[in-house]
């Protein structure tokens, strides 16, 4: 204990800065436990489709649906207040940025269980995923 005093007199700076790193690192990890939205990868995704087990929103731009979207995924414009009626729902956005930007969206409004696609529609596409065009 004795070092540790001497060590934060005679290096100030680095003390500073080492509290402040310590204070950051559970400040993010508090945050990434309580957020109430979870991340799903493109598998998870896929699995969830295919049991017809999951209501996929799309929050990308309509021109962007229309060149193409995950199967069984409806357009959602996230900007609406529009309250939701399902209990959980899966959103995705053009990368994992917008993705969770989208679940915050989601969740102001809406009292559901949300999962983001862990890097959005580019994630699917890098997996050679299947897209549907058009509607």
């Amino acid at each position: 204990m004795d070092h540790s005093l001497e060590f934060i007199m005679n290096h100030p700076v680095l003390s500073v800065a080492l509290f402040i790193f310590i204070y950051l690192i559970i400040t993010f990890e508090v945050k990434n436990i309580t957020k109430k939205y979870k991340a799903i990868n493109c598998n998870d995704l896929v699995t969830k489709i295919n049991e017809n087990n999951v209501i996929v929103l799309d929050t990308r731009e309509k021109s962007e649906f229309k060149k193409g979207h995950i199967s069984q995924a409806m357009l959602y414009d996230i900007s609406s207040v529009k309250k939701l009626e399902y209990d959980e729902v899966v959103v995705y956005d053009k990368d994992e940025v917008s993705s969770i930007s989208s679940a915050e969206k989601l969740l102001k409004n809406n009292s559901i269980r949300v999962l983001y696609l862990e890097g959005g529609i580019q994630s699917w596409t890098e997996n050679n995923l299947p897209l549907v065009e058009g509607k």
